[in-house]
């Protein structure tokens, strides 16, 4: 009866150990984020897609569900209106425009690296 206890134990020790491994490697690949206190300013590459450059996370590629023509506007300033409980500039977060327009955010990526 000791036997099969101390051997429960053990295959519970694996398990868990395991488990917190497996969980270490998910959080060590999930997908780099723009945070919302580094979006600096958003450069509108064409009609649907603007680069979000941050000094400390490098550049993001933000795609827009719709064409966004407000972001053309210089003196048409927007906030942002988020729709999670992260800390990320991501999908379904919307930035608002003063003169009363909308762009709503498809997703935001990490840009690829410049080549050289």
């Amino acid at each position: 009866m000791k036997q099969l206890i101390l051997a429960a134990g053990v295959l519970a020790l694996v398990a868990g150990s395991a488990g917190t491994a497996m969980q270490g490697e998910a959080q060590a690949a999930a997908p780099v984020c723009l945070k919302i206190r580094n979006l600096g300013n958003l450069k509108l590459l064409d009609d649907k897609t603007a680069l979000a450059t941050s000094r400390s996370q490098g550049n993001f590629i933000v795609k827009m569900r719709h064409t966004c023509r407000d972001l053309k506007r210089m003196d048409n300033y927007y906030t942002l209106r988020v729709n999670s409980q992260e800390e990320c500039f991501d999908s379904d977060d919307v930035l608002v425009f003063r003169d009363g327009g909308l762009c709503f955010i498809e997703s935001v990526t990490p840009a690829p690296a410049p080549a050289k």
